[in-house]
């Protein structure tokens, strides 16, 4: 006889995946009768559980989840049920995503291009200004297998000079109606934190808003809403273009982030967002510090019990430079490195300059968690140079 254990990745999919994948949860702020009862109760049916001050802690697989949910009453039961649906949720991330009279099929990884337009980008530092170098770049991308384009009219960054909601929209519609003619297949993000521009975005043809704000514009959910269109909630401490370091301070940075995407979400919902229309980014470098960054990757899978996709938005951004002491052209590699882990974690969406190389990292990964491996091979034997520019 010979034991041997077996890897997640065996049983993910299997008859065994609900006994045999844990996930933990967190029950912030629960009275502590209430804390005492569920804690009981999650025992008897083989949860972990752990009281941390206000806070309930528990583990365990999802079928104890189910178990423990089922035959519980009254406050015990609801708690326990909310409990099991974000472990399913984070089990089962969100697969489809409603966008104008897009439906994107999220079973595989989408690499959203980014095509800024705006003079003052900290990376192409206005390269793509204008239609026509707009347009060279979108066909490229495309080309290189990005899923999704977005068009971002203005820098969020602190050190370059604001523009108006005017200029904002002068840069970004032409580009948005030159982009719909070329390659009407293809869903167009804007990336903007402005109401105004979003509805002229939308008027023009684009599916989606990016919103690195969260909603703050408070009719930035009724614009959505009103063009059904795609809304990325993205979480932000502070103040857009204004560096506060000494106000980026978390007890708990990713139960904040949640705790913000959740009540941005909810109001989204509210102004007539389609639940399946609506996107969670955690907002990398948005309000945080690097070692927040570096926290928030770790903990990517926490972000997937809000039952939204998640888009991670990671390239070539300075939390790694500084980490590195490196300009942003030089930070591929570090790039790399967490758009796998937002694939391993259940990202839906990664954000990147690099097209090509994402699409392939990306691919690669999802070969290794194929089921249907064998099928993936493509020719007898490894060319000796590169035969075709396909992603």
């Amino acid at each position: 006889m010979f034991v041997r254990t077996l890897s997640p990745a065996r049983v993910r999919r299997g008859p065994l995946a609900a006994a045999a994948i844990a996930r933990a949860v967190a029950l912030d702020a629960l009275d502590a009768g209430l804390a005492d009862r569920i804690g009981a109760r999650a025992a008897v049916c083989g949860l972990a559980v752990l009281r941390d001050g206000p806070t309930l802690q528990l583990a365990g697989t999802q079928a104890q989840y189910d178990a423990a949910a089922r035959d519980a009453e009254g406050a015990v039961a609801e708690v326990l049920a909310q409990a099991a649906h974000a472990v399913r949720n984070a089990l089962a991330p969100a697969r489809r995503l409603r966008a104008g009279h897009f439906v994107l099929d999220l079973e595989r990884v989408l690499v959203m291009g980014i095509l800024n337009v705006a003079k003052e980008s900290f990376y192409d530092g206005g390269r793509y200004a204008g239609v026509d170098r707009a347009l060279e770049r979108a066909e490229q991308m495309i080309a290189e297998g990005a899923g999704l384009i977005d068009v971002g009219g203005q820098s969020y960054n602190a050190t370059t000079p604001a523009v108006s909601q005017e200029e904002e929209i002068a840069r970004v519609v032409p580009v948005v109606e030159a982009l719909v003619r070329a390659f009407p297949d293809v869903a167009l993000s804007v990336d903007t934190v402005r109401s105004g521009v979003a509805r002229a975005a939308l008027d023009a043809g684009a599916a989606i808003i990016n919103d690195c704000s969260g909603n703050a514009d408070p009719e930035m959910a009724a614009a959505c809403a009103a063009y059904s269109a795609g809304d990325v909630v993205m979480h932000l401490k502070g103040r857009l273009k204004v560096r506060e370091p000494e106000a980026y301070v978390y007890d708990d940075v990713s139960a904040e982030i949640v705790r913000f995407l959740k009540e941005r979400c909810d109001a989204a919902l509210a102004a007539g967002v389609h639940a399946e229309s609506l996107v969670v980014d955690p907002g990398l470098e948005f309000g945080k510090e690097p070692h927040d960054d570096l926290t928030i990757v770790e903990r990517l899978e926490e972000f997937l019990t809000l039952g939204y996709p998640v888009l991670v938005a990671a390239s070539r951004k300075s939390f790694m430079g500084r980490l590195f002491g490196l300009p942003a052209s030089e930070l591929l590699a570090p790039s790399a490195a967490v758009a796998a882990c937002a694939v391993l974690a259940g990202a839906r969406i990664v954000r990147a300059h690099d097209i090509q190389f994402t699409v392939r990292l990306v691919k690669m990964m999802e070969a290794i968690s194929s089921d249907r491996k064998r099928e993936l091979v493509r020719v007898a034997g490894m060319p000796l140079a590169a035969a075709t520019a396909d992603p």
